[in-house]
């Protein structure tokens, strides 16, 4: 039995959730705008793991912040290992059929970033600890970020995955400004990157809403503004950032390193 709030009580009223007859009938219908949609999201996603890749590798950084790196692998992988859901349920539709090879995609990408992470920021995220105890402590994280994202996926009415997918976008940015301000240079993050960020989510903000007026709600509008201006705000914060100097930051890392041994 489900319990109701009682009357007079403050409550947003947001409906029952988005329908998923309604998302595939309108996928169907405004196939051209929703595939149009759903491709400037994919490009910036690809932007953002690609671009991050990269200036991991030249950097001897990592450009994706770890809780952002945690939670995607959460959701991408648990998203592959659903493929009976998207391929021969109830729900079976040709868009998460597309989504589904793509995340096959991004969760290499995401091994990719952990193994930068494990192999130039030990001892920035975990100092003083060896590698296979950075690699043990990484894995508990995992595992509890798993945790938390399988507790999210059972208190929502979720069949699609959409507020899952939700929770990526708005994660993609969200960490990006502190870490920049942290390192106070613009080692490990690149402006195609962040134009990477900008990219997915005036993509996926406009699909959501052509899915299902459930996402047209004005909770929705708010979140899509305040992403895009977090995504528009790490670039300006970038750009004031000075450029990274590996050979004035080669004495403090032996420093460093020297005093943690």
């Amino acid at each position: 039995m489900r319990l109701r709030r009682p009357a007079g009580a403050s409550c947003v009223d947001m409906g029952d959730g988005y329908d998923p007859l309604v998302v595939i009938e309108n996928s169907d219908s405004r196939f051209w705008l929703i595939l149009l949609c759903a491709a400037v999201a994919g490009i910036g996603g690809y932007m953002q793991y690609v671009g991050a890749m990269r200036q991991g590798r030249i950097d001897r950084s990592y450009s994706i912040p770890l809780v952002t790196n945690l939670w995607n692998l959460a959701h991408d992988t648990t998203f592959v290992a659903s493929y009976d859901s998207w391929y021969n349920g109830p729900y079976s539709f040709w868009l998460l059929k597309m989504f589904w090879v793509g995340l096959i995609v991004f969760s290499l990408f995401e091994l990719v970033v952990i193994s930068q992470i494990l192999r130039y920021a030990r001892e920035d995220l975990f100092p003083g600890r060896s590698l296979a105890e950075a690699i043990g402590i990484y894995c508990v994280l995992q595992v509890m970020v798993f945790g938390i994202f399988w507790w999210f996926q059972a208190i929502t009415d979720d069949p699609l995955e959409y507020y899952g997918l939700i929770t990526t976008v708005i994660l993609a940015s969200a960490f990006n400004i502190p870490m920049m301000l942290a390192r106070g240079s613009r080692r490990g993050m690149s402006e195609f990157v962040l134009w990477g960020h900008v990219t997915l989510a005036l993509g996926f903000w406009p699909w959501m809403m052509l899915s299902d007026n459930h996402f047209a709600h004005p909770i929705y509008a708010m979140i899509a503004v305040g992403n895009v201006s977090v995504c528009f705000a790490s670039i300006a914060v970038f750009r004031s950032l000075p450029a990274w100097d590996p050979e004035s930051a080669a004495p403090a890392l032996g420093q460093l390193k020297g005093a943690t041994r």
